[in-house]
């Protein structure tokens, strides 16, 4: 049999040996810790020794065992019956005394054991040193025998993984028994956080033997808190001056029209939890208030002019971003497998290794599946699938030696939750004698205790006495280390016990020990039965119902990263059921605490706000403080649970918290800071509502009730269906309200004292379109409203559709008088007025006078969508749905027609002077654009070729010619981009009289123009193509006059050109795209220009000037069409046609022959706007 350390030869004689059930929780020794004078919980070891299990392939009981001090079992054992033959299989020293220290004359026994010393703990012969005390003090005599575990398969496991096992026949085993020898994990040392200091104990307190179950740790936030403050305590420096920053802030408005604020109301704080009713701003537009020059400021507050933007929700600065936040877990105990026997329990679905071991520790795994350590780790593994288990051996000749170093290592490894499956029993008598604040008074307690204050938890077993120990009245409560909060009431914060409960969750397991009526406030129960490993290990106790609850802690806290340890725990232990039934705990009792684990209901949030969970320093208030989270799953943020309970609530922080369930504690509620927002009814509770916090009331089905009065000193903001408040309301003068005034009601039955405050109007979202007729809507009555001077405010965030004209009082009841607002004032407010802008306002609201008559419209939720959208995104709508590229485009097809007419013209006159018949062929490069002002422009490339015949009789010359054009264009911003393919003929014929002549053109072309573009709605962007097909008719006819010298000749001339363009109809086949009809274009113009030519021998120079003016060209291109799911007709605009365009041409002819000549031209036209066209052309002509 092993033996703990120091042991008296007179224990030795009355000790009874019993093999450890599962649960770990060993009786104590009752010798109690022997305090010194240390300080320095890295100098002040404390060690916990417990004895190892081992396994036997036969049942699996549950056992217990206890300690006995040898003053009691010399006095009782002539009395006491044969006990049985089993021990707990965990045995505790908390001794206090450093490796460098001695207690009289011995020497103290380091925690971290050396090779050598680990070697020798291991040793039965040679019995250790111990110290010396007083003859009053007891000193606690432990024999143990190790448990066998049941085995089923022995299969060999990857490195790194554990098992857990606490059912253990009762056999005796020899203490000479080795231990497994496993592979060093070679620990990851971390830059260290400074150790925290743990309180002195004096000498004369006694040396405790304690039986250990490992612990478990889980990351937590690494928010730096004071030592030894609690974490859900807003007493620290940087509260101070949060608070004091807020009391100095008022929630006044402030104007930010310009840099520096003129208002005298104080701007919030860098560093301050924002108002909500503070920085207001003014968006630009004719739907503005009444005074467009000024927001809602201090000078406005209780004047008559309303209707000033106001900002609706404030900037979040404090914004924490936690979204894939996992708080991974800590365990100590006697040893981990250090082979791969463990199959994949211990691996993450990627295949990744999450059992780390001896992190930061020098110590060395050398267990298997049956160590209890793997155990525990199995259970936590099997119940929680995210987090890494930092396993860290703490054996001590085969009981865990729990040194503050392992805590340490942990702590600085970003572990805040630890599993703790060991601890102490002591008997009955020996409680009522010293009483928990003695037992439990020392340093590594303690200084646990003030983690647990501060950002941990901690989950430690009750221990396995049970049936066994009756007689000692040891199984009537749990270990010492439970009862740690007794001296240290924020420990609660942070600290669970666990009993064990059977599968079917209707009893108490025989050998688990019970909660106790000290720790029962901070007690529940979980399964203590597990099937390991592939049904290898079937481990029993409360030393594996802990870890199952130590699972769900990080469960909670990986679904609720911005909870404080203690939201974590009373979330926990108010969400348990029952003993025997799946309803939700009333309180605790001595046997289970608050009852059986319900992770399920744990991951919907708290139950009961109950004052038996909080501490003293809380006031009787369940409090939540965090800041602003951007979380895409609102779940994340959401209580669901139905919260009963004698309790407060308080909101602190900036963050936005949401109660889904119908709540009826019956404890205050006040809103410090942030948002709370409810969408079920609050039964009991008064609310109160500070300068920084809002209370949001939203529910889109039903009207909310709040069954007491509410004081409002900063925002109420109802939305969906309302509220009703069955008591009193009373705003402060300088809250606000905030309704929607489209589908809200907030009912007081009570008085409605406003104070003079203002309502503010919001709409948050529209769900049909409204029409342009006035809407007059009660959103606010009361059986008795006072003291309101119908002061309001508009929302920013209301869909600028939304003109909100007034709001008045009218007997007990306030009303809002509201309608649509026209495009055109919307997109002002977006800076984003143009005539294509103004044109496309028009069409839309056609449109949307349509849309608000038919609610089946098939364009219903397209037009909501525009409604609901900010200005800028209108614009975009409004820009994308003027299909402007259909009237702007034309001009292409104008412009090549022409550019060929004008080519030709001059061809001809040129073969009037050869006075012979030619052929000819040309090709040319353009380039140009095309702009108004109001629309798209468009920079056009593209290429002409054509060819030409005539043949001269006498003053006669006729002629026809053919081209072929491609052009391409791309219009700015999202109108789109057009290809064009053009070809088209003529015939003209030229008669010369004199020196007059009289030249005539007609012909035909055909163009088809591939568009692409996208509608820009709100809620979808949709790509369309489309081919639309036109033909072109013009006629030309100049007259002038040749002026002949020798080697040149001056032709004034002036013509006239009519173009008819026939637009064949189109459709775009999505909804609010274009349909239209065959369109018909007529243009007219009138040139007036001069050539002239210079002969050089074989050369020749020929230039020209011209100008052009035609007539009625603005909206030349304008037609009727419709939006597709539309009836209403619309006016679709785009760039006119040039009214004047100025060009002039250079041209180089060579002869090369009599009958053969090379010619090339470079031609420039400017535009009324300043647009430039250049075209380039090279050609050839035979003569004959």
């Amino acid at each position: 049999m092993k033996k703990a350390l120091r042991y008296s030869e007179a224990a030795l004689v009355s000790l009874l040996a019993t093999a450890c059930s599962g649960g770990g929780s060993g009786s104590p020794s009752h010798v109690e810790p022997s305090n010194n004078d240390s300080k320095n919980i890295a100098s002040s070891d404390v060690t916990i020794i417990e004895s190892t299990d081992t396994t036997m392939e036969t049942s699996v009981p549950v056992t217990t065992i206890y300690h006995n001090s040898v003053i009691e079992l010399t006095e009782k054992v002539a009395s006491l019956p044969v006990p049985p033959t089993q021990e707990d299989a965990f045995r505790t020293d908390v001794s206090n005394t450093s490796n460098e220290e001695k207690v009289g004359d011995t020497p103290h026994v380091s925690t971290e054991p050396t090779k050598q010393e680990e070697h020798s703990l291991e040793e039965s012969s040679p019995k250790p040193d111990v110290p010396s005390v007083s003859d009053k003090e007891k000193i606690e005599e432990v024999s143990s025998e190790p448990e066998k575990t049941v085995t089923v398969n022995e299969e060999k496991i990857e490195e790194g993984t554990s098992a857990s096992v606490d059912t253990t026949e009762r056999e005796d085993v020899s203490v000479e028994e080795s231990i497994l020898e496993g592979e060093v994990t070679k620990p990851i040392f971390e830059e260290s956080s400074p150790k925290p200091d743990v309180p002195s104990v004096s000498d004369k307190e006694k040396i405790e033997e304690v039986s250990s179950e490992p612990e478990k740790t889980v990351t937590v936030k690494e928010d730096k808190i004071e030592e030894g403050t609690s974490a859900s305590v807003d007493t620290t420096e940087q509260d101070v001056k949060e608070n004091e920053a807020i009391e100095e802030n008022t929630i006044n408005p402030i104007d930010e029209k310009t840099e520096e604020n003129v208002s005298s109301i104080t701007p919030p704080q860098e560093n301050e939890r924002g108002s909500l009713v503070t920085k207001h701003v003014y968006p630009t537009g004719e739907y503005r208030p009444k005074d467009p020059s000024r927001i809602f400021d201090e000078a406005d507050r209780y004047s008559s002019q309303n209707g000033l933007i106001e900002k609706l929700q404030h900037q979040n600065n404090s914004v924490v971003n936690e979204h894939n936040q996992v708080h991974n877990i800590g365990v100590i105990d006697v040893d981990f497998s250090s082979s791969n026997d463990t199959g994949d329990a211990f691996l993450f679905t990627n295949g990744k290794n999450r059992l780390l071991l001896n992190q930061g520790s020098p110590r060395v795994e050398k267990g298997n599946k049956h160590s209890h350590g793997t155990m525990a780790a199995g259970v936590i593994a099997l119940n929680n699938k995210n987090a890494y288990i930092y396993g860290y051996t703490a054996d001590s000749n085969g009981m865990v030696s729990a040194s503050n170093q392992y805590y340490d290592a942990a702590y600085e490894r970003g572990i805040r939750i630890f599993n703790n499956s060991y601890g102490n029993t002591p008997w009955e008598e020996r409680v009522k004698e010293k009483g928990w604040e003695t037992l439990a008074n020392h340093n590594i307690y303690l200084e646990l205790a003030k983690w647990a204050a501060k950002d941990s938890i901690f989950v430690w077993a009750a221990g396995n006495e049970g049936n066994i120990h009756r007689y000692t009245g040891r199984y009537k409560h749990a270990t010492t280390e439970s009862h740690v909060p007794v001296l240290n009431d924020n420990a609660r914060k942070g600290w669970i016990t666990v009993a064990a409960v059977n599968w079917q969750e209707t009893a108490l397991m025989d050998y688990s020990s019970q909660i106790g009526d000290v720790a029962q406030n901070w007690g529940i129960a979980a399964q203590g039965n597990w099937d390991l490993f592939n049904h290898t290990v079937f481990p029993q106790g409360t030393s594996f119902a802990a870890p199952a609850v130590t699972a769900a802690v990080a469960n909670v806290w990986d679904k609720f990263p911005w909870m404080s340890n203690h939201l974590v725990t009373q979330t926990i232990l108010s969400t348990a059921n029952k003993l025997g039934s799946k309803d939700v705990t009333t309180g605790p009792n001595k046997q289970i605490g608050w009852g059986v684990l319900n992770v399920e209901r744990a991951l919907k949030g708290p139950a009961r706000f109950d004052k038996r969970l909080l501490v003293e320093e809380e006031k009787d208030f369940v409090i939540a403080d965090f800041d602003y989270h951007q979380y895409a799953d609102k779940d994340r943020l959401t209580w669901h649970n139905d919260i009963v309970g004698d309790a407060g609530f308080k909101k602190r922080g900036t963050g936005i918290l949401y109660f889904g369930g119908k709540n009826s504690y019956t404890g205050d509620t006040v809103i410090e800071g942030g948002t709370l927002a409810i969408s079920n009814d609050l039964t009991h509770s008064a609310v109160t509502i500070e300068k920084n916090g809002s209370l949001l009331v939203k529910n889109e089905v039903k009207n909310v009730s709040i069954g007491n009065s509410v004081s409002n000193k900063g925002s109420l903001d109802i939305y969906g269906q309302g509220a009703t408040i069955q008591k009193d309301y009373i705003a402060e003068r300088d809250s606000r309200t905030v309704i929607d005034i489209h589908t809200a009601l907030l009912d007081i039955k009570g008085t409605a004292d406003m104070n003079n405050s203002r309502i503010l109007a919001d709409i948050e979202n529209v769900d049909r379109v409204p029409t342009q007729t006035e809407n007059v809507r009660t959103i606010l009555k009361a059986g008795n409203l006072i003291n309101y001077n119908n002061f309001y405010t508009v929302s920013d965030r209301i869909a600028p559709y939304i003109l909100v004209s007034k709001v008045e009082k009218q007997e007990n009841e306030v009303k809002a008088t509201y309608k649509r607002n026209q495009t055109a004032n919307v997109l002002r407010s977006a800076v984003a007025v143009s005539r294509s802008a103004e044109n496309v306002g028009a069409n839309l609201d056609k449109v949307l006078d349509e849309v608000a008559t038919k609610p089946n419209s098939a364009i219903q939720s397209d037009s909501v969508s525009i409604i609901n959208a900010k200005p800028m995104s209108v614009a975009r709508t409004v820009e994308s749905l003027s299909a402007e590229i259909y009237s702007s485009s034309p001009n292409m097809m104008l412009n090549a027609n022409r550019i060929f007419s004008q080519n030709v013209a001059e061809r001809s006159l040129q073969s009037l002077q050869d006075e012979k018949s030619d052929v000819y062929a040309i090709t040319s490069r353009q380039s140009y654009r095309i702009s108004q002002e109001g629309y798209a422009s468009a920079d056009v490339d593209g290429n002409q070729s054509y060819v030409g015949a005539d043949k001269q009789t006498g003053p006669l010359l006729l002629g026809a010619a053919a081209y072929l054009s491609r052009q391409k264009a791309d219009f700015e911003r999202s109108v789109g981009s057009s290809k064009l393919h053009q070809q088209g003929g003529m015939i003209y014929a030229v008669y010369q009289l004199d020196n007059h002549y009289l030249l005539a053109q007609t012909g035909i072309a055909e163009a088809k123009n591939e568009i692409k573009r996208s509608i820009l709605l709100p809620n979808e962007t949709r790509r369309v193509e489309t081919d639309v097909k036109s033909r072109l008719y013009h006629f030309y006819t100049e007259l002038g006059h040749r002026i002949k010298f020798k080697q040149s000749e001056v032709s004034p001339f002036m013509g006239y050109q009519f173009d008819s363009i026939y637009q064949k109809a189109f459709n775009e086949g999505r909804n609010f795209g274009i349909q239209a009809n065959r369109t018909h274009y007529n243009l007219n113009s009138y040139l007036l220009g001069v050539r002239a030519i210079m002969k050089f021998g074989d050369v020749s120079v020929n230039t020209s000037l011209s100008h052009r003016m035609t007539s009625k060209a603005e909206g030349a291109f304008g037609f009727n069409a419709r939006y597709i799911g539309a009836e209403s007709d619309i006016y679709l605009q785009g760039i006119s046609p040039a009214k004047y365009v100025t060009a002039a041409k250079l041209g180089l002819n060579y002869q090369m022959s009599e009958a053969f000549n090379w010619f090339g031209e470079y031609a420039i036209a400017r535009q009324k706007g300043g647009e430039r066209w250049h075209n380039i052309s090279v050609g050839m002509k035979y003569r004959f």
